[in-house]
């Protein structure tokens, strides 16, 4: 009893700033998470994005045969996008087709 009277305030604290700390900490995790699925959500809107626009691309550069210099250029900008946002290899057979067409400037 002796011990709880001198040390009883002291291990109230302690508890306490516990719970505190583990309701900060338990805050800023769900802030984080939040932050980070939000972010990982606009990757996947963005690769899709890019993936859409350069499947538009490839497809009416295949159907005239050749790929005007600039779709070219926008091509190999979202590809590497597309890349660097984790794209998977479905578009890499397209895109390398594609990017062997002729090329023919602004007309």
């Amino acid at each position: 009893m002796d011990i709880f009277e001198t040390y009883g305030i002291t291990v109230i604290t302690i508890l306490i700033n516990c719970g505190i700390i583990s309701g900060v900490l338990k805050f800023a995790y769900n802030k984080f998470k939040k932050y980070i699925d939000r972010a990982d959500a606009r990757d996947n809107a963005t690769r899709s994005l890019c993936r859409a626009e350069m499947i538009s691309i490839c497809h009416k550069a295949q159907k005239e045969n050749c790929i005007a210099y600039y779709n070219l250029e926008n091509l190999e900008h979202l590809f590497e996008a597309y890349k660097a946002l984790g794209g998977n290899g479905a578009m890499e057979k397209l895109y390398n087709k594609t990017i062997k067409l002729p090329q023919r400037g602004d007309d």
